[in-house]
């Protein structure tokens, strides 16, 4: 989280029709955020020319040059935010190159940012808060994306099967079958692309549910383990406390909003 951030200028870009950019180098302290509302812009990543369009967002550190070739028919747009680094972090934080899941959004964001920033009853501080948070949020969530489209479909297919079965009792068996491949293929695809297995998947997707039940409701521990699909609650308690160093019970009291406001 980009929390020594601190955002010193607003603007917004549109590309010349058929003129080429000079792109501008990215200066030491400095880091530089360029988020596409239109056009389609040509930027080589993973060693390749691609086409990206609104929603694109291009975080660019020092050394980096800003983005400046475009499709002749199709120039560019983009909201452009620039950041002074209150200390110089060791390396990229996020990928140089991520998308918005809501297009729209990003550019409701746009404009939403140019009016505060050049309104001057808007606090420029929080401002500067909800911008870093903002795109931060953008770049972690397309990074938790992302591995899905890089990965072999029976591998999506496996996904997608546990993010709606998981709470009913199922073998691996079930798992190569919906993925429609063998178990042993399963396994060498899951080590390959997502180093795991398909068993930890499974028990990771519901130790999520739990949490999320944990936090949100009153249910009995006992009641969440079944709902989460884990066979019992002492099978539950065990993998809950292996992978969070702490019990449900534990977890739920400590992220109770009154054990926070007690220790505010």
């Amino acid at each position: 989280m980009p929390v020594n951030m601190k955002l010193i200028n607003v603007s917004y870009y549109r590309a010349p029709d058929r003129v080429k950019i000079n792109p501008f180098i990215i200066r030491k302290g400095f880091e530089y955020i360029e988020i596409l509302t239109g056009g389609k812009v040509l930027f080589v990543l993973d060693g390749r020319e691609q086409i990206f369009e609104c929603g694109t967002m291009f975080w660019h550190i020092p050394g980096d040059s800003t983005i400046h070739e475009y499709l002749p028919d199709f120039p560019y747009e983009c909201l452009c935010l620039r950041f002074k680094r209150e200390k110089e972090p060791s390396g990229r934080i996020f990928p140089r190159v991520t998308i918005w899941e809501d297009r729209e959004e990003s550019l409701s964001f746009s404009g939403k940012v140019i009016k505060a920033f050049h309104d001057e009853d808007f606090d420029r501080g929080l401002i500067s808060q909800y911008v870093c948070s903002k795109v931060a949020w953008e770049a972690a969530s397309c990074l938790k994306r992302k591995p899905e489209s890089d990965i072999p479909s029976s591998l999506k297919s496996l996904l997608a099967f546990i993010g709606s079965h998981y709470p009913e009792d199922l073998a691996i068996a079930d798992l190569a079958g919906a993925s429609g491949i063998s178990v042993p293929h399963l396994h060498s695809l899951s080590r390959r692309f997502l180093n795991t297995s398909p068993h930890v998947m499974l028990l990771n997707r519901r130790l999520q549910e739990a949490r999320r039940l944990l936090a949100m409701t009153n249910d009995e521990v006992k009641t969440i383990s079944a709902d989460s699909g884990f066979a019992n609650v002492e099978t539950f308690c065990r993998a809950f406390r292996r992978k969070f160093q702490t019990s449900p019970g534990e977890f739920r009291k400590s992220n109770s909003p009154k054990h926070i406001l007690k220790n505010v």
